[in-house]
Formats: structure tokens, sequence, C-alpha cells
């Protein structure tokens, strides 16, 4: 398996959009398939959020994703980042894939200097995103979890 930034691998953003198409469908800012490659696409940054790690096998199939992003939900401006479009390919789940992600997403943010990390989510995510190390803060809606990076003081 290969995980490496999305900007580092262009040709994989139509797969990684398909996979987040079969996962979540259309939505109402995303009703086609053309829109989650578009999405996909301007989350491909390298050095700034957002930024997206793609997870491909040696046929370059991906296998999955992670992004970080400003901000997400919308009404959360007011920490940062979030991470954003996290999706492992059906029947390749438990395999390590999102853990392999996430520990690339985290060693990067550390990097640049985040403090904590931020996810909105639900269902059996919630329990993935504990698994790495997240803690819940709220669950309205959608479960809200976080992560210090860096001990504040």
């Amino acid at each position: 398996m290969h995980i490496e930034l999305l900007a580092d691998r262009p040709d994989l953003i139509p797969g990684l959009a398909a996979l987040r198409w079969d996962e979540w469908g259309p939505e109402p800012a995303r009703p086609r398939l053309d829109d989650w490659v578009a999405v996909t696409a301007a989350e491909a940054g390298r050095a700034a959020l957002p930024v997206t790690w793609v997870a491909s096998d040696d046929a370059g199939t991906v296998l999955g994703g992670m992004g970080l992003a400003p901000f997400d939900p919308p009404e959360r401006r007011d920490v940062s980042p979030w991470i954003v479009g996290a999706v492992v390919r059906r029947g390749r789940r438990g395999e390590g894939i999102g853990r392999a992600l996430f520990a690339e997403l985290e060693r990067w943010a550390r990097a640049a200097g985040h403090r904590r990390l931020w996810v909105a989510t639900g269902g059996p995510a919630v329990a993935f995103y504990q698994r790495c190390g997240m803690e819940t803060e709220s669950a309205r809606g959608a479960t809200v979890l976080t992560k210090v990076l860096v001990a504040e003081r």
C-alpha cells in the first residue's frame, strides 16, 4: 500500500472522487460525480489547507483517502483544522488503511504547527476516530471529536 499526498498523485483524483460518490452519493452541493471530482481536486493541496492523502495499491487502485480542511461544518469556524472526506474502499476496511491515512494526516498537521485536530462524524466512524486517540467533545447531531497534537499552555 502507498500513502501519498493527492497533490503528488493527481491521476488518482477521479478514483478517490468515485469512492466518495459511492460512499455518500448525491448531496445538495454535489449532485453529480463530476461535482465530487471538482471538490476532491480542490482539496489536493500540498503545503496549506486543504490537503488530502490517498492510499493506493501497486496497480494504482484507490483504497481510501482522508483530508484536512480549515473548517467543517461551516458553523464551527472557531476551531481548525477538520478531518474531511475520510473513506476506505468497502471490502478493504479493517486492514489498517484508515489508520495509515490518519497517521500521515496527524504527522503533517504536527509539522504544520496545528495544535489540535477536529472531526464531525457519526455511526461506526466515531469508534474509528476514538481508536486513533480522538475524544468526543459533543454529540449534538453529528459527533464532534478532537485530538490534542501539542500540549496547550
